[in-house]
């Protein structure tokens, strides 16, 4: 799956959480303020020695707890919703539904509110044009222009329209409530509603394009580092990557193993270009498959074999009991493919051998590529190429097998040979 498709189901479930925070907001701020407009009414009035100077609104404290129900409830359904996820699908026009409904009923609160009840109006219309602006603001938690847009107009127009109907008469003696009943106002109150919507719609698009960027970013790169890691292992694509392409040359404990396919160059005489590339990829499609599960790398596909090195450049355990396990289960899945049909009939030549090698990059600044030299891969090599002489598919020197210490392996000691290039005799042991 692309990263782009991951991220887009992911992104509707942050837009829920997101929906879900938006809901606790409001929640919370018509909380706070049923407990504000209490408490300044019992101070007020307190301080004034009883005589009401600020009569509680009640209605106005219907509509908040109202709201803070509605938003509660909203926040539990989400909540549901987040939890079903995976499951139930969510209709793409539930955020519009859910912000439109918000702001008729604050529209509502405010028509109600301003239109049969007079007393304390002020009040009225500072808490409820400030829920307009928490709307509008909180809009762009849906990272989406079009509902940003939609609930500022909506907002403007649904106060302007309102205050312009019932607007009452200029007989507040004070400056404030002068300036809350003047058309100015209204008309300015609305102007800054609606480029609030505009406002909250351009932060949410910068934000949205700015995610998709970085998303786009990291695609990308995870189409690079695929090829990458498809022309050498996915281990050293990783180890190449942290270190910018430098790996510095050190001296490793490695197990080392090459793998043949016998009488190869006979077999590709008499097949095709498509025959002979299907049975390779199912060949090393094993060999892969099984040498990632005792976290070996193959280091080179050779045509009609390759190389693999357990322990460099990621360190394991015993290196040389991963690569024992690793060659006795590769004879047996090929032997069952084999068996099946799977495969047609042919043999394999495996050589393993350990010691210190010397592992990082070699070449220069135009070439370059990650290593592992040193005389175990060279012994290794004429190890498994010794494998034609004694008829045997699995030859393995003294040294590897005293390190594996694999208990239950059978092997049977094959011969002191002198190898091709080398000083001494090697001791090997003969494992299939």
């Amino acid at each position: 799956m692309k990263i782009i498709d991951t991220f887009t189901k992911q992104f509707e479930w942050e837009t829920l959480q997101s929906e879900k925070l938006r809901a606790a907001i409001l929640a919370s701020y018509a909380l706070f303020t049923m407990i504000y407009i209490i408490a300044i009414h019992y101070i007020i009035n307190y301080q004034t020695q009883f005589t009401n100077q600020f009569p509680l609104p009640t209605t106005l404290l219907f509509f908040l707890s109202a709201l803070f129900g509605y938003e509660a409830i909203a926040n539990r359904v989400l909540n549901y919703r987040l939890q079903k996820f995976n499951t139930a699908a969510i209709h793409p026009h539930f955020k519009y539904i859910t912000a439109l409904f918000e702001v008729a009923f604050i529209t509502a609160m405010l028509y109600v509110y301003s239109v049969y009840f007079k007393k304390a109006a002020l009040l009225s219309d500072v808490i409820l044009v400030s829920l307009y602006y928490l709307i509008v603001f909180l809009s762009a938690f849906y990272l989406d222009r079009i509902i940003c847009v939609v609930t500022g107009t909506i907002t403007a127009l649904a106060y302007t329209i309102i205050n312009i109907i019932d607007l009452p008469p200029s007989t507040n003696t004070t400056v404030i409530g002068e300036l809350m009943y003047n058309r100015l106002f209204v008309y300015g109150t609305g102007t800054l509603l609606f480029f609030s919507g505009i406002a909250a719609a351009f932060m949410a698009n910068q934000l949205k394009k700015g995610i998709m960027r970085a998303v786009e970013l990291v695609e990308d790169e995870h189409k690079l580092y695929d090829l990458f890691s498809r022309q050498i292992s996915r281990e050293v694509a990783n180890e190449l990557m942290d270190h910018d392409g430098k790996v510095i040359s050190q001296e490793r404990f490695v197990s080392v193993m090459f793998i043949d396919i016998r009488n190869f160059t006979v077999y590709a005489e008499t097949q095709t270009a498509e025959d002979l590339v299907e049975f390779q990829n199912a060949f090393f499609g094993i060999i892969v498959e099984i040498v990632n599960k005792y976290h070996g790398i193959v280091n080179q596909f050779l045509g009609d074999g390759c190389m693999i090195t357990f322990g460099a450049p990621i360190e394991i355990e015993n290196p040389s009991r991963n690569a024992v396990l690793t060659a006795m289960e590769i004879k047996k899945t090929l032997d069952q493919a084999i068996s099946n049909g799977e495969m047609h009939q042919f043999t394999i030549g495996i050589g393993i051998h350990c010691g210190t090698a010397v592992t990082g990059n070699i070449g220069t600044k135009l070439k370059s590529e990650y290593s592992i030299t040193g005389g175990v891969v060279i012994l290794a090599a004429r190890i498994e190429s010794f494998n034609k002489q004694l008829g045997s598919q699995i030859l393995i020197s003294k040294e590897d097998l005293d390190a594996a210490d694999v208990p239950g392996v059978k092997h049977e000691e094959a011969t002191e040979a002198m190898l091709k290039g080398w000083s001494h005799r090697v001791q090997l042991y003969k494992l299939a």
